[in-house]
């Protein structure tokens, strides 16, 4: 990253402060870490890669609440990180491309106390973030990153402004976590079984899709009943509906099999 007025932007958006742990994902050379050492209170560097290790020593020398770990963000527990370092509450990264998704997915599921994402990621993979009912990018990973936070985009990024330049444009986006789910659900385990089976047969019906799920075992005639029941037509697409609509059916299934 090469461009200053990005780097602001994404500073910007994260509203850092003093009291802040911020968690970065791919330092690569340090330029945004060094950034965002100057705002927060502590700022710590997930790297995979060891052959950084000399470069980062030197760009963050002068950093003393700059901490790289030398671990594999998908793996990492950010609740018991080495060395007894604080929990983060915000993620601000220039995300790996090849990792964003499954990473923002794992982390939206397993750590509550991550409050705030600003990340750079690969404009295919936001436009899916961001996608609405009925749209082509809305998918499994739309539904968990809106069912988890409010999201706004922050700048579309020319590949220009890196060096060398990417093959794929980019896109920074904001991710706001909601102190409660965007949809009220009896069982989130459930209701994440209900969307996947939705959109595991995107061609079929709400009805056949579900009832083909190897997560819910439902017959074709019992998923026809349920989704009356939660008020959706059985003839629908999945990716026609809403996360709301995607809730009613989880907690009619729930209702149903916790008499």
């Amino acid at each position: 990253m090469v461009d200053q007025n990005i780097l602001n932007k994404i500073i910007d958006a994260a509203a850092l402060s003093a009291d802040d742990v911020v968690l970065e994902v791919g330092p690569g050379i340090g330029t945004l870490t060094q950034a965002l050492a100057e705002r927060a209170g502590k700022v710590i560097s997930l790297e995979v890669d060891r052959r950084l290790e000399p470069v980062l020593e030197y760009t963050l020398k002068d950093l003393p609440n700059a901490e790289v770990v030398f671990i594999d963000a998908l793996k990492a527990d950010l609740l018991h990180l080495p060395g007894h370092l604080p929990v983060p509450n915000k993620l601000v990264a220039n995300l790996p491309y090849q990792i964003a998704t499954p990473l923002l997915a794992g982390y939206l599921d397993n750590f509550e106390e991550l409050k705030l994402y600003v990340v750079m990621i690969q404009k295919e993979v936001a436009d899916r973030v961001m996608a609405k009912p009925a749209t082509r990018d809305y998918g499994v990973f739309s539904v968990k990153a809106q069912f988890y936070c409010d999201i706004s985009k922050v700048a579309t990024i020319s590949r220009n402004v890196f060096i060398p330049p990417p093959e794929v444009s980019s896109a920074v986006i904001k991710m706001e976590r909601y102190a409660e789910p965007s949809a009220a659900v009896a069982d989130r385990e459930l209701f994440f079984a209900v969307v996947k089976g939705a959109f595991g047969m995107r061609r079929k019906t709400i009805k056949n899709a579900l009832a083909g799920s190897e997560l819910l075992h439902l017959d074709p005639s019992t998923s026809s009943e349920l989704l009356y029941r939660a008020g959706i037509d059985p003839l629908r697409r999945g990716e026609t509906l809403s996360i709301d609509e995607f809730a009613s059916i989880a907690n009619v299934i729930y209702k149903e099999t916790h008499r």
